[in-house]
């Protein structure tokens, strides 16, 4: 790990809330609606007040709206839950308010992967 020095706190603190949040999704929230999702990352405010989650949904229909939107319902819902157990487990004075956004990022991946394989299979 960088220096503390050269390594500000808000990055420090989004790591732990990166990894905290994986496995709290994968053990811990009972939703139906977050099983499909992943974290893909995590930006905390440099006053340490907000952290902007940002998740993917991963499995069959992968991306499609209706998913992600689903994903977006049980994150807001299970929020307070998550808040909990963050404050439990983190050494922090307070925990950042979740707020939660989808990240398009693997999506627009997969679209630009499927485009160029059928402009291969075209010529």
């Amino acid at each position: 790990m960088p220096s503390n020095h050269n390594y500000p706190r808000s990055a420090r603190v989004a790591e732990l809330i990166h990894a905290e949040l994986g496995g709290l999704l994968l053990n811990g929230v009972k939703d139906p609606r977050v099983r499909n999702v992943g974290i893909t990352r995590v930006e905390v405010s440099p006053d340490l007040r907000v952290a902007c989650v940002y998740f993917s949904c991963y499995g069959e229909g992968r991306g499609s709206e209706a998913e992600m939107e689903e994903g977006m319902e049980g994150l807001v819902r299970a929020s307070g839950y998550l808040q909990a157990k963050l404050a439990n487990r983190l050494e922090l004075r307070r925990v950042p308010k979740l707020e939660f956004y989808v990240d398009r990022g693997i999506g627009h991946s997969d679209e630009i992967n499927r485009m160029l394989k059928n402009l291969e299979k075209n010529k």
